[in-house]
C-alpha cells in the first residue's frame, strides 16, 4: 500500500475521531460538523482537479489510459459524494447526526477503495520524478 493511500486513510480516520471528540467535548452537532467538512462536489471542481493533476504529473501519451482510469474514478466519486446526504434533516437526534456522518464517511471510504487500483496502475507507469510529484499532490489533497 502506498504511503499516500495510508496517509489518506489515516487522515480520514483522524477526521472521524476528531469529529466525534468535538461533538462530545463541545456539544457541537454532527450535522454542523458534517456540513463544515464537506466541500461541494461540483463537476467543474472535479474537472479542474483532474486537469491540475494531469498538468502537475506531466502525463505522457503512453500514460493516458491509466490516467483516464484515475480521472473516471474521480468523477464517479464526486457523483457519489454529491448524492450522499449533505446533512441530516432538521431536528434530528444526535444519533441520527452521527449516522449521517458515518454514512458520508462510508461513501468516502468506498471512493478511496475504487481509486486505489486505478492509482496503483497509474503509479506503476510513472517516472521517479512523477512519483515524487504524485506523492506530494496526494498528500496535499484536492486544490493542494
Amino acid at each position: 500500500m502506498s504511503r499516500g493511500v495510508v496517509a489518506a486513510a489515516g487522515f480520514l480516520a483522524s477526521l472521524t475521531i476528531a469529529a466525534v471528540s468535538q461533538i462530545m467535548a463541545t456539544g457541537a452537532s454532527a450535522q454542523v460538523l458534517l456540513a463544515q467538512a464537506q466541500a461541494p462536489a461540483q463537476p467543474q471542481n472535479v474537472e479542474a482537479n483532474i486537469a491540475s493533476l494531469h498538468r502537475r504529473l506531466q502525463i505522457t501519451p503512453a500514460q493516458e489510459p491509466q490516467f483516464n482510469a484515475v480521472a473516471n474514478v474521480m468523477r464517479e466519486n464526486a457523483r457519489a459524494e454529491a448524492s450522499a446526504p449533505a446533512q441530516p434533516a432538521p431536528n434530528t437526534t444526535a444519533v441520527d447526526d452521527l449516522r449521517a456522518v458515518i454514512k458520508y464517511s462510508e461513501v468516502e471510504l468506498a471512493g478511496y477503495r475504487r481509486l486505489l487500483p486505478a492509482l496503483e496502475a497509474l503509479y506503476a507507469t510513472l517516472s521517479p520524478v512523477q512519483k515524487r510529484t504524485a506523492d506530494t499532490v496526494f498528500r496535499e489533497g484536492p486544490g493542494g
